[in-house]
This record gives structure tokens, sequence and C-alpha cells, in this order.
């Protein structure tokens, strides 16, 4: 072989070294490439592993697979926490060594169903805990194929939902017991006015039995004029959200009987406080307005007897004062002649003239008594003068005997034909008030002030009197009103008005009185 073929050879050799050399090197890349690709999708089996097991073992239900036996082969950490216990000490152990006695028969019936069957089983247990209260779980099972005899198990915890379900049977038997026992018209009505419940004596009251009612409507059960002013009432508290209370109405019974009824309808709120319907109760209140009416009755009757009395009372006063003052008048007068008449012939005995002196200033005396008596039985001034000078008077002959205390006396000048039975109302009034103060209050300023409330005519309107001591004042719950007060209040009504007090300790009483002027209303 000669030189040069040689070279050649070698030339060839070299160029294919460097092509196997170039070769094994992509080929040592797409190698590195695939690894890597083989490292990442390693590791996002890893983590997607990682998740599943996550979910796995933190789903809000536990997951437990059992065999055929009843023992449990795997769970996850929330049928582990059901359970109470560790997840290792619960694997490879009976399923029934959590379960309380009377759930042992249930679960093994239970998981001979679910591997005979090919649906899904659901049974309920109770678990064992360790506080003593068992926790109610359901149980869903279904077998899984293949050679290895097991089934996968769905634990749910419905502790909270039994014991719902269990509040919400007690309030329905709680309320059904009411409906039957309730001496009242009760009833339910859904947002569409239809009747969801009524109470046995509502029942009774349309001639029906409770469960005919319900779904009815208003106007199924009543007349049209009473049925559209009950529906109208709903429908208002409907719209508006707010409850209606002692709404009044009437109703005919299967007898035709008119019932008054008093009603009281509210609305009803889901869990979203949106209003799902209404409830209402009627109470029969037929007696009690009957009752009302006679009272009434008897109230106006008392307080004609009143008046009257009052009328009966001043007559006899007033002839009473002018008997006393005609009869006793004439004879003191006599007396004092008669004592005048031994001192001036008495001569120089002066035990003689000394008597006589006494019997005339005695008889002076008991004179001043005699018209102090006739002033307050009737006071002559209001008959003769009208009402303001007596009122004066009145308070005149009061400060007299109070001075310590200070009266002012405010009144309209205008006040003066009011008609005799308010003049003397409003001087009797006045007169009790002041001796009240007198006797209780410890004052040391009164205010006596009568103005007339503005009025379409002169002979109509309203008379105000306000009598205000700064005395010690009472607690009115405390403190009873003695017979003062109580007379001045019956005489006040009496006469057609309105009586009013407001006191308190240390600040004084007030007294405010309205009386009509004209004929008080019986």
């Amino acid at each position: 072989m000669s030189s040069k073929d040689k070279i050649e050879r070698n030339d060839d050799d070299l160029q294919s070294k460097e092509e196997l050399l170039h070769n094994l090197q992509v080929h040592q890349i797409e190698l590195e490439m695939q690894n890597r690709q083989l490292r990442e999708s390693q590791q996002e089996l890893e983590e997607a592993r990682d998740r599943y097991a996550d979910l796995y073992d933190f789903a809000p239900v536990g997951y437990l697979t059992l065999n055929e036996s009843g023992v449990v082969q795997e769970i996850n950490l929330t049928g582990a926490g059901m359970l109470g216990m560790e997840r290792f000490n619960i694997t490879g152990q009976p399923f029934l060594l959590h379960l309380t006695a009377s759930s042992i028969q249930p679960f093994l019936t239970h998981l001979r169903q679910t591997f005979s069957v090919t649906e899904n089983n659901v049974t309920e247990v109770f678990v064992k805990t360790r506080n003593g209260h068992p926790r109610v779980v359901s149980l869903e099972s279904q077998a899984m194929p293949g050679e290895k005899r097991v089934c996968r198990t769905v634990m749910h915890d419905i502790t909270m939902q039994r014991r719902m379900s269990v509040a919400l049977q007690m309030s329905r038997s709680a309320q059904d017991a009411l409906l039957k026992a309730i001496p009242a018209l009760v009833f339910y009505l859904d947002d569409g006015l239809r009747f969801q419940n009524v109470s046995q004596v509502f029942a009774d009251f349309v001639g029906q039995k409770p469960e005919e009612v319900i779904g009815k409507k208003i106007h199924d059960l009543f007349p049209a004029h009473i049925a559209d002013d009950i529906q109208e009432v709903c429908a208002l508290v409907m719209q508006s959200g707010k409850a209606i209370y002692g709404y009044e109405n009437t109703m005919t019974d299967l007898n035709g009987t008119v019932c008054h009824m008093s009603t009281m309808v509210a609305p009803f709120l889901d869990y979203q406080g949106k209003i799902i319907g209404l409830v209402g109760a009627s109470i029969d209140i037929t007696g009690i307005k009957s009752a009302s009416i006679s009272n009434s009755e008897l109230l106006l009757q008392n307080r004609k007897l009143t008046r009257n009395l009052y009328t009966v009372q001043e007559e006899e006063r007033r002839h009473l004062a002018h008997e006393l003052h005609d009869e006793l008048g004439q004879w003191f007068t006599a007396i004092q002649a008669e004592a005048q008449i031994v001192c001036n012939i008495s001569g120089h005995d002066s035990r003689i003239h000394e008597s006589a002196l006494a019997i005339g200033k005695n008889v002076r005396n008991v004179h001043g008594v005699i018209r102090g008596m006739l002033r307050k039985l009737r006071p002559s001034m209001l008959d003769e003068l009208g009402l303001a000078d007596s009122l004066r008077d009145l308070v005149l002959q009061w400060c007299h005997s109070h001075p310590d205390i200070v009266c002012v006396l405010e009144i309209e000048p205008t006040l003066n034909r009011l008609g005799e039975e308010l003049n003397i109302t409003i001087y009797r009034l006045v007169q009790e008030a002041l001796s009240n103060i007198s006797s209780h209050a410890h004052a040391h300023r009164v205010t006596v002030n009568l103005t007339k409330a503005q009025a379409d005519h002169a002979d109509s309107g309203i008379i105000v009197l306000n009598i205000e001591d700064d005395g010690v004042g009472f607690v009115k719950e405390s403190i009873r009103p003695g017979i003062g007060l109580l007379g001045m209040r019956e005489r006040a009504i009496s006469a057609g008005g309105e009586f009013s007090i407001m006191s308190s300790p240390g600040k004084g009483t007030k007294i405010f009185v309205w009386l009509p002027i004209g004929k008080p209303h019986a």
C-alpha cells in the first residue's frame, strides 16, 4: 500500500471517529433532556400524590377501607378524628370496637349487605367518645371489584343534624300541643296568605277540622266583608314587616253570634331575614266589651250621682248658712243689746259691769267663729260679688291664718259669668287645695292661676286651674293621696273635667284642673 493510500485511509478513519463522537454527544444531550423531563414528571407526580394525600386526609368526611370482616385497612385523618384516636391505633383493628353496644348488630348487617349488593349501602351508627356522649355517624359503603374483598366507606358525622332534627320535632310537637290547648284563634299563613296551621279553637270556630283548613285562603272560610278586612291587615304586615297588635274586628260564629275579636298579626322570617309568612292570634273580647260598656255606663251614673250629691250638699250648706245667719244673728244681736243694757244700769257694781262686758265680748267672739263657719259652708260673696272677689277674699283670709306663706292669686278679669255650678266647683277646689297645703306641704310660696283657654264662642271653652307650691312634695307611687286630693279629683271629674297632679320629694306639688264651660258631659 502506497503512502498516499495510507494517508487517505487515516483521513477516513479520523472523519468516522469525529462523526461518531458527534453522534455520541448528541445522544448524550438527548439523554440529559429526557432525564430532566423524567425528573420533572416525577416531581409533578410526587406533588400530585401529596395533593391527593392531603385531600384524602383532610377531607370534611371520613374515608376508610374495610375488609369483609370489618377490620379497618385504611383510614384518613378526618375519620381518625371522628373516632377520637390516632390512625396507627385504628388500622388493623375491627371497626366495631368504636361502636356502642346498640350499634354493633346494625353495623354487621350493613357490612353483609354491602358485600352482597353492587350499589351503595347506607346506615347510621353510634360512635363512642371519650366524654361519654356518643356521636351519630352515617356510613355509606360500596364493595370494590377484585380478588381482595374490601369496601370503601364514607363516614359523615351527623350528630348536629340529628340534634337539630330532634329539636325540630320537639318544637313541632310543642306547637301542636299548644295549638290544641290554647283558647284562642291562632293561625299561620304562608307568603301567599294560605293557612299552614291553625289552633283547634280556630278550626271549631269555622266548623272544620284543622287539617281541612290547611291550604285554604281567608276568603274560603269567612264572609267577604270580614275576609277583606283580615286580608288587608295581613297584606299590610307582609309589606311593612311590622307586627300589628290590638286590631279589633267582629266575626260571626257558626251559631250566628257576633263576636268581638282582638287580633295580633306578626311576620315570621327565614334564616336570611326574609318574610315567609304570618302568625296571628285572635282573642274573643265580647265579654270584656260588654263589661267595658257596663262599666262606662256605671261610671257615668256614678258621676251623675256625685254631681247631684255635690249640688244637694251645696244647697244644704246654703240653707244651713242662711238659717244660722238669720237665726243666730238675731240672737247674738239681742244678747249684745241686753248685755249693753245691763252694763249701763249696773251703776257702781263692778262685778255686774265686768260680767256684762265679758258677755258682750264672748258673744262677739262666738259671732266671729260663726261667720268663719258660714264662710266655709257657703261664701256669701260668691252669690253677691262673683267668683273673682270670692277667691280674693278666700286667699286673703287664708293668708291671715298663715302669715308665713306667700299666696299669689292670678285670675283673668273676664271669668265672672261662668254659672253657679262651675263657680262653686272652682271655689271648692281652691279651698281644698289651700287646706291641704297648710296641713301637709310646709310650703313658703303658693301660686293659684285661673285662666280660660281659647275658644270659638264666648259661652264655650276650657277653664284651666293651676295650683303650685314649693313644699316638700311626695312620691306619687309610694304615698297614697288623702281624702282631700281624692275629693278634688272626684269634684273635677263630676263636673266633666280632668284632674292631674305632679309631685316629687323636695320639688313641691303642681295641681292641674281642666273644666269645661257649660253643661258637663254626663
